[in-house]
């Protein structure tokens, strides 16, 4: 590996200016633009690769940060994936991603691991509301889609319960009166305060949804196909329409339905998904993917230069039959 040194030696420099100007600390010096451009130069032409370990242990910043999330196959992560690592890397910061596949155990061996590797911050989408991020950990930490309840936490999420409501009304609209509700995980703060929503917007005009018509621990669409298919085969849990806390595994809904040769009045729920704009009767409620993942970014920038970030509740668009796109 191609050390400091060994430029300095062959551009018969000293080591200190080699140094320097590698490490962008020419501002309070007088070297040359020309000694700079030949120490960068040179460096490039002899592959030099900064040590970001031991540059880490000087500055106490390793200049990495890590992406938490609870799914990598949902195109919602997907999309804040890309878009985080993407101004992380503009920004000069390198980006670790990690899984917790909705496993609190998972997510808290993942956190100690992060603790352990010098990581300058993470954005997290945490498992549980109330029972991740728990301990004191040694890097800056903004939570976004998913809020912590005790707030500790900077968070970028959406209005949950208002867009579920909105959710709701338009399942009003369509004369639905009995509708399921068919969830990923009760412990998510998101999943939570949609199922609020969604509730009250029923409640409002008179319509109590029963509790066994609230569905959890669907999290793909072969799960969300066995569960439907298991309800309408039961014939024990009557409903007129489908609502869904993501429309991530909805292909899963379809099928059953289709199979089952059943109606409903209403489907949908969060987000869009691949092909949704070849269907005329599914409701999506869409995220601002780029914007949740830009203004998390920037928290956890503000964070790490010794500034104050502040939690933002952002707006949602909602699609369906009749409304113009």
């Amino acid at each position: 590996m191609v050390s400091m040194k060994d430029i300095a030696a062959e551009l018969n420099l000293s080591r200190c200016t080699v140094s320097d100007i590698l490490n962008n600390k020419t501002k309070t010096k007088s070297y040359k633009q020309e000694t700079i451009d030949l120490v960068l130069n040179k460096a490039k032409e002899m592959g030099y690769i900064t040590n970001n370990i031991a540059k880490s242990l000087k500055t106490g910043r390793t200049k990495t940060i890590a992406l938490v999330v609870p799914d990598i196959s949902n195109s919602f992560y997907i999309h804040i994936i890309k878009e985080i690592e993407n101004l992380a890397y503009a920004a000069n910061y390198s980006t670790i991603i990690c899984i917790t596949e909705e496993n609190l155990e998972k997510e808290n061996h993942i956190l100690h691991m992060l603790s352990s590797r010098m990581v300058d911050g993470i954005l997290i989408s945490a498992v549980s509301s109330t029972q991740s991020l728990q301990d004191d950990y040694p890097f800056q930490i903004v939570c976004f889609d998913r809020a912590i309840e005790n707030k500790k936490y900077c968070s970028i999420t959406i209005n949950n319960e208002l867009s579920a409501y909105n959710l709701g009304k338009y399942f009003i609209e369509k004369k639905a009166r009995n509708p399921l509700f068919i969830s990923t995980s009760s412990a998510d703060y998101t999943v939570q305060h949609r199922i609020q929503g969604f509730l009250k917007s029923f409640s409002d005009v008179g319509i109590e949804i029963p509790k066994k018509n609230i569905l959890y621990d669907v999290y793909n669409t072969e799960m969300a196909y066995k569960c439907l298919h298991q309800i309408i085969e039961s014939n024990e849990t009557e409903f007129d329409s489908i609502a869904l806390s993501t429309n991530y595994y909805i292909y899963g809904i379809l099928k059953a339905l289709k199979e089952k040769t059943r109606q409903v009045k209403a489907l949908g729920g969060f987000e869009t998904f691949s092909g949704y704009d070849f269907f005329d009767n599914i409701i999506c409620i869409q995220q601002p993917e780029k914007e949740m993942a830009s203004l998390a970014f920037l928290a956890l920038l503000q964070l790490l230069k010794g500034e104050k970030a502040a939690s933002k509740i952002l707006d949602t668009s909602i699609f369906y039959p009749g409304f113009v796109k």
